[in-house]
């Protein structure tokens, strides 16, 4: 793929992405499982440390077209799917002392991107670019922070898109069988349906 920009950036671990109480982490369903797992979470521990965000409004399909990943329906609607965040506004899973993740190795795929989002453009190519957030917020893009190693953050787009076209498909199983009143819109449910189909968590 030809790339016609020059990335710039280096992570100076400023904490903006991890604290900006407007920011909220999407999670897909790889990682939750990956969560889950590495942290060897039961369901209730699992669902403290998660976060469905309900719409006030009803969405109409034009709107949820939009999101970078569907929402889940619930027993108060439909919701989409975060960490939870502190009511100071910072992830829980950032140490506010130490300046650090404390699920690192563990941590999201929208977490490993960023500040960079991806769109396939077709089956075999993508397009990067900087995201939205990382503009407003993140100190570490351009100026004298290097080049980015273009080759390794494609391959990791690509995988992240991959990975979220999976969680479509597991969201969308989910709300059809809602749909069809095969199984009860609620959080338990939802997590239940993706901790028994052996989905993977990479």
């Amino acid at each position: 793929m030809k790339i016609s920009h020059d990335f710039r950036f280096e992570c100076i671990r400023c904490g903006n992405c991890c604290t900006d109480s407007n920011t909220i982490v999407n999670i897909s369903s790889s990682d939750i499982l990956r969560i889950k797992d590495g942290l060897t979470l039961t369901l209730n521990e699992l669902i403290y440390v998660l976060a469905f965000y309900v719409f006030e409004t009803e969405l109409n399909e034009k709107d949820r077209k939009k999101m970078v990943i569907s929402p889940i329906k619930t027993q108060k609607g439909f919701a989409f799917v975060g960490l939870f965040k502190k009511k100071t506004g910072e992830c829980y899973f950032y140490d506010t002392k130490n300046k650090i993740c404390k699920i690192y190795n563990l941590r999201p795929n929208f977490c490993r991107t960023f500040p960079f989002s991806f769109k396939r453009i077709h089956k075999s190519e993508i397009d990067i670019f900087y995201s939205n957030k990382g503009v407003e917020y993140c100190p570490g893009i351009g100026g004298d922070s290097p080049l980015i190693n273009i080759e390794k953050h494609l391959e990791l787009g690509n995988n992240t898109l991959k990975d979220m076209e999976l969680n479509e498909d597991i969201i969308n199983k989910y709300n059809t069988l809602v749909d069809e009143n095969k199984i009860k819109p609620s959080v338990k449910n939802f997590l239940n349906f993706l901790l028994n189909n052996n989905y993977p968590t990479k």
